[in-house]
């Protein structure tokens, strides 16, 4: 089906991409990546947008500087699962992103095709701003491969954000699978992007299967491969980390979601699996789950500000 954004072609979009496979080269002077986690930043696609400029609907964005929102999204869209929707919950999903106007996008569940598509909804929001994304295919553990949509693309997850045009220098990306894996086929992985000036994201989809595992990963993401990533971009400040973590908040059990929040960092959940942990120099302000129709998560919004 046709999943073209109302608001510009993909002619005139594709003009201003620049994908690029990165692989993050190793430091010899440097401590090897945390055992939890194989580092795979060769897998990761990378594009950027220039500004949108004045031909969309409007900024959505906040104009107050301190602002800063993060939007959580599944978007179940691999068309095995069986909430998948014939791709419905693309465009849906990204009128979520233009209407939200959030600085950082954390997508799980969706095609490599998807990131076109959803890409310009956020630049849309930031006319005068660039955007960047970072998508991370999931692993085919049995061939060792990227795991593949039913549509033949790559599967996975995507970190996408916005940096305002007189800050904007450069993007550096990284993914990574986990050491700990369950027995499914299906290699989870995390995807981080550091904003040079702005702020480092991440985002991960977590073990379906055993929440033990799943939280093996995100203490394997939060405790070691961010600080890890964030050592090795020099990245400071402003740190986010949402995804569907697969995991709970609850105090009566050993699968906690909160015993995978380092110091200095706090939780915010949308009451089910799926979170947004950031850095204490961000401030909490509020946060809203928004009902979707062609997937089977909310969308969730937690609403920040710079400390």
């Amino acid at each position: 089906m046709q999943r073209t954004p109302p608001f510009r072609s993909f002619s005139s979009i594709f003009f201003l991409l620049a994908l690029t496979f990165t692989t993050v080269p190793a430091d010899p002077g440097s401590p090897g990546p945390p055992s939890s986690v194989q580092l795979r930043s060769g897998n990761v696609v990378n594009t950027s947008l220039a500004p949108f400029g004045p031909g969309g609907r409007g900024r959505t964005g906040s104009t107050d500087p301190a602002s800063f929102k993060v939007l959580q999204l599944n978007l179940c869209n691999s068309g095995f699962a069986g909430c998948f929707r014939n791709g419905d919950s693309i465009p849906e999903g990204g009128k979520l992103i233009y209407h939200s106007g959030a600085n950082v996008l954390t997508i799980n569940e969706i095609c490599s095709d998807d990131v076109a598509v959803l890409q310009p909804y956020l630049a849309e929001a930031w006319p005068a701003d660039y955007t960047y994304s970072a998508f991370m295919p999931a692993i085919d553990k049995g061939m060792n491969s990227v795991y593949k949509c039913k549509n033949g693309f790559s599967y996975g997850s995507v970190v996408m954000g916005r940096v305002a045009a007189t800050q904007w220098s450069s993007f550096t990306a990284y993914g990574g699978e986990y050491t700990s894996q369950d027995s499914g086929n299906e290699g989870r992985i995390f995807v981080c992007a550091h904003a040079a000036g702005d702020h480092f994201a991440c985002t991960t989809h977590l073990s379906a299967k055993t929440e033990t595992v799943a939280l093996a990963q995100c203490k394997a993401l939060t405790l070691d491969a961010v600080p890890y990533l964030k050592g090795l971009s020099g990245a400071s400040g402003r740190t986010v980390i949402g995804g569907d973590f697969n995991l709970e908040y609850d105090t009566t059990d050993l699968e906690n979601v909160q015993n995978c929040v380092p110091n200095g960092y706090t939780r915010k959940g949308d009451g089910d699996v799926q979170h947004v942990i950031f850095s204490n120099d961000l401030h909490f302000g509020s946060r809203k789950a928004f009902g979707l129709r062609y997937t089977d998560h909310d969308g969730f919004l937690v609403t920040l500000t710079s400390a």
